[in-house]
């Protein structure tokens, strides 16, 4: 993380000229951002390779109590899974990312995306989200990450399972109900995690709160290990936004930065899917 500071810039100090500075940039299609929220499958082609992914229309218009946001694709993770599938990427580039990597998504939805691209390139990957996420989940997990067995012939592969690249694993984890150390001790994550992903998990303001405890309590795990372990540093929170509501993300900044040092990655690390211009954003941070 060190060696990637002066890449970034000046953290984040103002949420006000914070928000002013993104939501001044010419503005996107003004869209929510699913790919095709009444499609029983999407089709993405990331570097070359194609994936599958399965939704669920159904449940996405029903009125469960708790919110179906995350039965349906979002461009938010599609477009940082591209970034992510990178060799060029900034985060491989200065050891956020790396081969003995453990990563912990928030929020993953249906798709399964970013822990399929990010699989072959670090040690451990899970996936958490709501329950009722984690069938579909599952299944497009299994769907997008083939193994090849000894005789050449390509099967899908276990998602808890390591052969040839990471393993996935995908558990339910509600950030905004459930406590974060009892989860992270069943899953053999005491000492945390290296990385915290969260894709568009910030559209209104009850989201907020939570989100950022969550980020801080698993941040706090590695952190208590830090000053035992010389091996060990500090997690890293990467959280991609979709840029819809000003008023949501000037109150998301102004409670995250109290918590977390954080620096908007810059457009020229980017490229067009995130950069300026684009409707999105990325923010990297680390517990204060």
């Amino acid at each position: 993380m060190d060696s990637l500071l002066p890449f970034l810039g000046e953290p984040v100090e103002d949420a006000s000229e914070e928000t002013f500075e993104l939501f001044a940039q010419p503005p996107n299609s003004g869209d929510l951002g699913m790919l095709d929220p009444k499609a029983a499958s999407v089709d993405v082609t990331i570097k070359g390779r194609d994936f599958t992914l399965t939704q669920s229309p159904g449940l996405l218009q029903s009125n469960r109590e708790g919110g179906t946001t995350g039965a349906a694709v979002w461009a938010t993770s599609v477009r940082f899974a591209q970034w992510l599938s990178s060799p060029d990427n900034v985060l491989y580039k200065h050891g956020v990312l790396g081969a003995s990597t453990t990563v912990l998504e928030l929020g993953s939805g249906i798709s399964g995306l970013v822990g399929c691209v990010l699989a072959p390139q670090v040690q451990r990957v899970v996936l958490t989200d709501q329950q009722y996420t984690l069938k579909l989940l599952q299944e497009n997990v299994l769907a997008n990450m083939p193994a090849t067995n000894a005789k050449g012939k390509k099967q899908p592969k276990r998602s808890n399972a390591k052969d040839g690249g990471a393993s996935v694993a995908v558990e339910p984890l509600d950030w905004e109900t459930d406590a974060i150390a009892p989860f992270l001790n069943a899953n053999a994550l005491a000492h945390g995690v290296d990385v915290v992903l969260a894709c568009d998990c910030i559209y209104n303001y009850a989201l907020i709160e939570p989100f950022t405890q969550a980020c801080a309590d698993i941040c706090r795990a590695r952190q208590q290990h830090c000053d035992l372990d010389g091996g060990l540093q500090p997690t890293v929170c990467v959280v991609a936004q979709h840029l819809r509501q000003p008023d949501v993300f000037e109150e998301w900044a102004e409670v995250f930065t109290r918590k977390f040092r954080t620096w908007r990655v810059p457009s020229g690390l980017l490229g067009d899917a995130l950069g300026e211009g684009s409707g999105f954003c990325v923010h990297v941070a680390v517990l204060k």
